[in-house]
């Protein structure tokens, strides 16, 4: 690859301006496509040996004049979830809430005025014209714009230094001033775009595959279904749906213990999003769903130290294999703390990328289907949510504590739409006749009761 001239560079910058000038004045527009996840959020497959890929569909509208938008998205998971989630900006809020309630109930999030730009930045990757716009409106070029051309590939590659301080390079074939690729090198990200066809007189990439931090294989393939040039915005998609509030306000962090049975006691805080269980066995503790991540580990384990000077903890349990409940055992393992989970689950864990250098430190005890411990008696299943979940019944006091099998949010809301896992668990506590009058779940809801279980279950699939 060799450099070109200055002037070639303001050259082949004219070339491309003349190349999208059509596209340069769109300002108002609709956006439909649907992608695949290598992963959500991060490792949560349903067998860590065969990663899955899950679909999203999303439909956004956008005005940029205006900085108002809306986005939905919608995630199918594995076993029937769905997560219908939308966002919008108007001339005075920014709210995120869902469609379908799993997490957030009739809650929303107030996302701040900033949002339209986050939201705007990642949205106009995935449209190669829009893409673009940055490298087309450098005003001193010749101070920020550098050009290479590889004549082995007849390719055209631009590296810009852009305004907030990051090096992009933008690939373009030489002869239809396609773009190609762009990468981040700041970001270490990777999108490369093909497939491209002409539809109404738009022509752009259908086909965009996104790389982060040197990955050879793509965290997302987004394939882009439907591009349109609308007038504004649609006005009823800028406001909450008539029904939902209140606001969630942020929590305060401070995790509390509070007994709800004998020698039994749940531990949130203030915001209620992660839940767990703590059992006093004489001087021993037993943690149940404490393991999410670093921080809530250590909180924990300074919690119990304060509220129980004179015990220990024996055991960390945890429910399934999936980054958002086993982030945090590291530093159970510091402690030489014992973590209880099932042989699948155990598998999983040793083969999690971040304990690759402290895993010879992990002390693992095995747990079987149907075991007693100390007054908890677990159970593992197979579901469609992780190959292998387990959960707990604490028989004497009529609790339960699970993870995933059943999502409730804070306010109690019912899904519209429940996952089929949900409905085989409820079968399964049916079927065993377990005696319970609280679920105790790792996320959001710490006090699900029988008649919600009842109204869940009878809710659609």
């Amino acid at each position: 690859m060799s450099p070109v001239w200055a002037d070639e560079t303001v050259s082949f910058l004219d070339k491309l301006k003349v190349h999208y000038e059509s596209t340069r004045t769109i300002t108002k527009f609709s956006l439909n496509y649907h992608f695949l996840n290598k992963q959500y959020r991060s490792l949560d497959y349903w067998d860590h040996q065969a990663p899955n890929r899950i679909l999203s569909v999303r439909m956004v509208e956008v005005d940029l004049d205006k900085k108002h938008f809306y986005d939905n998205d919608i995630l199918y998971t594995a076993g029937g979830q769905i997560l219908d989630r939308a966002q919008f900006q108007n001339d005075t809020h920014s709210y995120y809430y869902e469609k379908n309630g799993n997490y957030l109930g009739k809650r929303y999030f107030n996302e701040g005025l900033d949002n339209f730009d986050n939201f705007i930045h990642y949205n106009n990757l995935n449209v190669d014209f829009l893409a673009i716009r940055p490298l087309l409106d450098e005003s001193d070029v010749k101070s920020n714009i550098t050009i290479y051309q590889n004549k082995s590939d007849n390719t055209i590659t631009l590296t810009h230094k852009n305004n907030l301080g990051h090096t992009v390079d933008y690939y373009f074939s030489d002869s239809k001033l396609n773009l190609l690729k762009i990468h981040n090198k700041t970001r270490q990200a990777i999108f490369t775009y093909g497939d491209y066809q002409t539809t109404r007189g738009l022509t752009f990439a259908r086909l965009v595959k996104k790389y982060y931090n040197g990955a050879k294989e793509p965290a997302y393939i987004s394939f882009n279904d439907k591009f349109a040039i609308i007038d504004r915005v649609d006005a009823s998609k800028l406001k909450l749906p008539e029904g939902y509030g209140p606001e969630i306000q942020p929590s305060d962090g401070i995790l509390v213990a509070t007994e709800i049975a004998q020698n039994l006691y749940v531990v949130t805080d203030s915001g209620g999003w992660r839940n767990s269980v703590l059992k006093v066995n004489g001087d021993k503790i037993m943690a149940f769903g404490a393991a999410g991540y670093p921080e809530q580990a250590t909180k924990t384990i300074q919690l119990i130290a304060e509220k129980f000077p004179e015990k220990a903890i024996s055991a960390i349990y945890v429910t399934h294999a999936q980054e958002a409940d086993i982030g945090g055992l590291a530093v159970y393992a510091e402690h030489g703390i014992e973590i209880f989970a099932d042989e699948y689950s155990i598998s999983a864990i040793k083969a999690f990328p971040n304990f690759a250098n402290s895993i010879d430190t992990f002390k693992f005890r095995i747990i079987e289907n149907e075991q007693k411990i100390d007054g908890a008696h677990f159970y593992v299943l197979e579901s469609l949510h992780a190959k292998r979940q387990s959960f707990v019944h604490f028989e004497q006091e009529g609790i339960i504590f699970q993870a995933d099998f059943l999502n409730i949010a804070f306010d109690n809301t019912i899904p519209n739409v429940i996952p089929s896992y949900t409905r085989t668990f409820i079968d399964f506590i049916r079927s065993k006749k377990l005696k319970f009058h609280r679920i105790v779940g790792n996320y959001q809801n710490n006090n699900i009761t029988v008649d919600v279980v009842n109204k869940t279950y009878d809710a659609s699939m």
